[in-house]
């Protein structure tokens, strides 16, 4: 499904989220920053740049923590709308740029994670599971919330903010 096709119809409003994470950025202490944006028809209603607060151990459990980190929210974004009476679409979208990380969150091994990986990591699969949510990979220049967590170049930071509709 092409997320900007269709962000409202009949059967709700499109509310979906780009989920990244840039591995061990802090030379310091190699702590992970988590990057999420989500959208609301095709347009920012929310987003969110924050340093995990755990050294995650590789890429794929730094991608559980900002994925888990989005979907919530995500999830709270989309309870408000229900409370005031907009219909939302399900499954809601969270597009996530790595793909072992997906694999991982649509399958059923979980064995090694520690366990505040294992608790994110089910936290977002059994959103999945439940069909609340569809997880969908995301390339690497198509993905919105790398505007948060990565410094950039300047022709892709101009063509990101487009993308999340920041540009002035």
């Amino acid at each position: 499904m092409n997320a900007d096709e269709n962000a409202m119809g009949e059967d709700g409003v499109l509310v979906e989220a780009y989920s990244d994470a840039d591995y061990a950025a802090d030379k310091k202490d190699r702590k992970t920053v988590s990057g999420g944006v989500v959208m609301m028809a095709g347009a920012v209603v929310a987003w969110m740049c924050k340093k995990q607060a755990c050294v995650a151990l590789s890429t794929m459990e730094s991608e559980f923590v900002a994925a888990s980190q989005t979907t919530a929210r995500m999830l709270g974004i989309i309870e408000c709308l229900k409370e005031i009476g907009i219909k939302v679409r399900i499954p809601s979208l969270l597009h996530v740029g790595n793909q072992a990380a997906i694999a991982q969150l649509e399958g059923e091994d979980t064995t090694g994670h520690a366990m505040h990986i294992d608790t994110r990591h089910k936290f977002v699969k059994d959103f999945a599971k439940k069909r609340v949510l569809l997880i969908n990979y995301c390339e690497s220049k198509k993905m919105r919330a790398d505007v948060l967590t990565k410094v950039l170049p300047a022709p892709r930071l101009v063509e990101l903010r487009e993308l999340v509709m920041l540009s002035g």
